[in-house]
């Protein structure tokens, strides 16, 4: 991912103030519906309002398979409880990077309508850039920053409606912590502003239908405080409701994690007597880089990843092998597309990247250990099993090294002895990233290979207690909003909400078949066409059959009209491993036409590049 907090040697801090004074009257619940909330709502008592609380819980680029439930050797029971007494679905699909997901999440529809075609950072990045791979970026090309189109903006589109502004209007309380990355706007640099994309104060969580929130206005940051020299992760900004300000005012003992459930936790806490039911949006930025961790968490994980990537990787498939994972996976994805083998390693090499997979361990039964908080506090106030709980990933594991530029008086610390301490910025690499996404083919920014757009999915029904059979009906972010509001008996508004024209919501509500005490194998109808674009990189899905356009891992850029289509059959062989394309060239036509049509359907602009590593 492209971060968001450099810009040509001089610090973001200077283009923001401590403190925006935001009009309250911006922001769409705050003022508006406020007033459109009925007397009769808000007298309700808690016997009278018995509609289920719903909980929301995001990992930030977590693998697939870097939960125990989905195989994995890093301990993860309190997750884990969810699904055992909840359900787990096992052919869930994300966008394949962060804030596109993210705007899918909020508003229903597919990232190129929600505002988010493409990462702010990115679109700004392409323009300046000025190259033919850039189309359609840049002077020479298409689009500048005076006339980008809607859809790449870099923020929540305002011709979408969020989730949390729905439930709000619909009497609930709306609670957001954690990463945000969805309030950018792509703007040209001038002498005072270097970079190319800016906070839109409209865009903030509270803007769009949260009462209360404590979120990280930027696409990635360190999870503590800031030591006394920062590192360039150190200069992010985050948002309290309204307010808006540098991390260094966060506390001195500030760690993500831990921060984001307090402060959630005492939001919940403090309605919680007036009897009104609670979403809430718990976006954890754990386990994205820096690799960051509470030392006795690292501890734990000593000497757990010395034998190195490819016997990691073959135990986890052993694992998901013995717990049914691997159904319609005949041959995983050989993988072994990062630099070096372990045994190319010198023992000074085998030693930093054992202790980076360490960290990353450790920030994972790290976050465990807080949405076992979560659970504990739940239940501890009567409200476990009245709430709906959902833990999912936004997209599939980070190969790419944490992103940086050189800032003027900063400084980072990348010894053995400091990493995963304040003043490192780790990432795990490749191979690393490989085990996480097993048995998938590649990682997080590859659209058009399962690695990059998997997510592990354990949804929790409120009053379950038993474990329900797992499922491998195919389900796309988009589905998540219908489901929720069914869930809180909200209508699914149709092209027009409060007499705003809206992009309309497409997913799907799974609702009735989390609620079946059998195993079920569909969702959406048969012959639907699921499709994606993200950064040139491309796959449609119908029934039985996948179409990818996928660069592999290279340095070297490439352009997209070089990348040939890939035709996998997923029945059999979801690692995409065997290409079908030779043997099936008519079916390979029908998939083309049919990611036509969705190219058309959702305003996609094509990019000349295809996106084969970031």
């Amino acid at each position: 991912m492209i971060d968001n907090n450099r810009s040509n040697g001089v610090s973001p801090l200077s283009f923001f103030k401590p403190r925006f004074n935001v009009p309250k009257l911006c922001a769409g619940v705050v003022a508006a519906s406020l007033i459109s909330l009925s007397v009769t709502s808000q007298a309700e008592s808690k016997s009278e309002d018995t509609r289920p609380n719903i909980l929301v819980i995001m990992a930030d680029d977590l693998g697939y398979s870097d939960l125990s439930a989905f195989g994995s050797e890093i301990q993860t029971p309190n997750i884990d409880s969810l699904a055992s007494t909840g359900r787990m679905l096992t052919n869930f699909h994300t966008a394949a990077v962060c804030s596109p997901t993210r705007a899918s999440l909020m508003t229903g529809v597919d990232h190129h309508l929600a505002g988010l075609g493409n990462m702010a950072e990115v679109v700004g990045l392409n323009i300046v850039r000025d190259k033919p791979l850039s189309a359609p970026w840049g002077q020479s090309n298409t689009y500048t920053f005076d006339n980008i189109p809607d859809g790449y903006q870099g923020h929540i589109s305002e011709k979408t409606v969020t989730m949390p502004e729905l439930l709000y209007d619909a009497g609930y309380h709306t609670y957001m912590v954690g990463k945000w990355h969805l309030a950018f706007d792509v703007l040209a640099p001038t002498q005072k502003q270097k970079r190319w994309y800016r906070l839109k104060e409209s865009a903030l969580p509270y803007a769009r239908g949260f009462e209360k929130s404590f979120s990280l206005v930027d696409g990635a940051g360190a999870h503590y405080a800031p030591p006394q020299i920062p590192t360039p992760l150190d200069l992010t900004l985050y948002a309290e409701d309204d307010r808006v300000f540098p991390a260094k005012e966060l506390p001195k003992d500030f760690y993500s994690t831990e921060f984001f459930t307090d402060k959630l936790l005492s939001y919940i806490d403090a309605s919680q007597e007036d009897g009104k039911p609670f979403f809430a949006y718990a976006a954890y930025t754990a386990p994205h880089w820096p690799l960051q961790a509470p030392q006795d968490f690292i501890d734990e994980q000593k000497g757990r990843y010395d034998e190195g990537y490819e016997v990691v990787k073959e135990k986890r498939l052993a694992r998901m092998q013995e717990l049914g994972l691997l159904k319609n996976v005949s041959q995983p994805s050989p993988g072994a597309i990062g630099p070096k083998s372990w045994n190319d390693l010198t023992p000074e090499e085998q030693q930093k990247e054992a202790k980076a997979m360490e960290i990353y361990a450790a920030m994972v039964t790290n976050l465990d250990h807080h949405v076992g908080r979560l659970i504990s506090h739940l239940k501890d106030i009567g409200e476990y099993d009245n709430t709906f709980i959902i833990f999912m990933s936004d997209n599939g594991a980070e190969a790419a090294p944490a992103f940086m530029l050189p800032i003027p008086g900063t400084q980072v610390d990348e010894s053995l002895e400091n990493m995963g301490k304040p003043g490192s910025v780790v990432a795990y690499g490749p191979r690393w990233a490989e085990v996480s996404s097993a048995p998938f083919r590649f990682f997080k920014g590859f659209t058009g290979a399962e690695g990059g757009t998997a997510s592990p999915l354990i949804v929790k029904l409120n009053h379950q207690a038993e474990q329900r059979p797992t499922s491998d009906a195919r389900l796309q972010v988009t589905d998540i909003f219908p489901t929720v509001l069914d869930v809180a008996g909200v209508d699914v508004p149709g092209s027009v909400y409060k007499g705003k024209e809206i992009f309309e919501p497409k997913g799907v509500s799974f609702l009735s078949s989390l609620q079946k005490p059998e195993a079920f194998s569909a969702v959406h109808p048969e012959g639907t066409v699921f499709a994606d674009e993200l950064m040139g990189a491309s796959y449609v899905v119908k029934d039985n059959w996948k179409l990818a356009q996928q660069a592999p891992l290279s340095k070297t850029p490439v352009f997209r009209k070089d990348v040939p289509f890939s035709l996998y059959d997923l029945s059999t062989d979801r690692a995409e491993t065997r290409d079908l394309s030779a043997t099936y060239p008519e079916v390979v036509e029908q998939m083309k036409q049919a990611y036509q049509v969705y190219l058309r359907d959702n305003n996609v602009l094509e990019h000349a590049s295809s996106a084969n590593g970031r």
